[in-house]
């Protein structure tokens, strides 16, 4: 019996035909996704598919890559703040937010990623709303920062850095959303294998691609039987544990 999936990390305003991606998801019973902002165009982009496609729920926020996408991204911060507060009725979570020095080399770069991270953390606290976090290659930073916000629940986005962080997240009691690269990466077995099925989650970070392959929301579907089999739980058992999971941290999708 097909139970509901939720994607809980997902660009959807990147895909080219959206309706197609959100068929063949309910196919395999991916029921809700949550589509995750970067840019600061695509703050409204989000918002809009969200408003028209009851199976998409909008979170708003600053990836940190985009201090090296987009040079006036400073300036741009406080209408994007600005558009989250006005919206909050409309958003589900903070995202995608973190700190990236991994993927972005200039290290000129990582005061202004720092700062607007803080400020992403700062509306998740003034809205008491979830975060859904990148870290990589700035793990420390990262949880260092967090115990200073008050911040409802925290998610953590792919996570592939090293074990004593991990470790650390899952004694703070985070959520770990887990992708496709699941089948191939070390580090994404790990983090499966170490953390407790109370705090897993699911998502495809689509359009991202695995081996070639455009990341899809019907992909979950292949993620959880993985889960499943490392972990020795049954499918189903697994499968209510998650959405069990996801109405914790994200409880306004199931508003609606």
């Amino acid at each position: 019996m097909i139970k509901i999936l939720i994607d809980v990390h997902c660009h959807a305003n990147l895909y080219s035909v959206i309706d197609k991606v959100i068929d063949e998801a309910k196919i395999v019973g991916v029921e809700k996704i949550i589509a995750v902002a970067m840019s600061s165009i695509s703050q409204r982009r989000v918002l809009e598919i969200a408003d028209q496609h009851k199976e998409i729920y909008a979170a708003l926020g600053v990836h940190p890559e985009e201090v090296k996408m987009n040079r006036n991204i400073e300036n741009q911060l406080e209408s994007i703040i600005d558009l989250i507060r006005t919206k909050k009725e409309k958003i589900c979570a903070i995202g995608e937010i973190g700190l990236d020095h991994h993927f972005v080399k200039e290290k000129e770069l990582y005061p202004l990623q720092k700062k607007i991270f803080d400020e992403m953390l700062l509306i998740a606290q003034e809205l008491e709303l979830p975060v859904n976090l990148h870290t990589k290659g700035a793990e420390k930073i990262i949880f260092d920062t967090l115990p200073s916000y008050k911040i409802p629940k925290v998610n953590i986005h792919w996570y592939s850095g090293p074990e004593v962080f991990l470790k650390k997240g899952i004694d703070r009691g985070y959520f770990f959303s887990i992708t496709p690269a699941l089948n191939y990466s070390p580090p994404v077995k790990k983090t499966v294998l170490n953390v407790d099925k109370e705090h897993l989650l699911l998502e495809s970070d689509g359009p991202v691609k695995y081996t070639g392959k455009v990341g899809t929301p019907a992909m979950i579907r292949d993620v959880l039987n993985t889960i499943s089999k490392l972990k020795e739980i049954p499918v189903i058992e697994l499968e209510n544990q998650i959405l069990d999971n996801t109405r914790k941290i994200f409880p306004k999708i199931f508003e609606s």
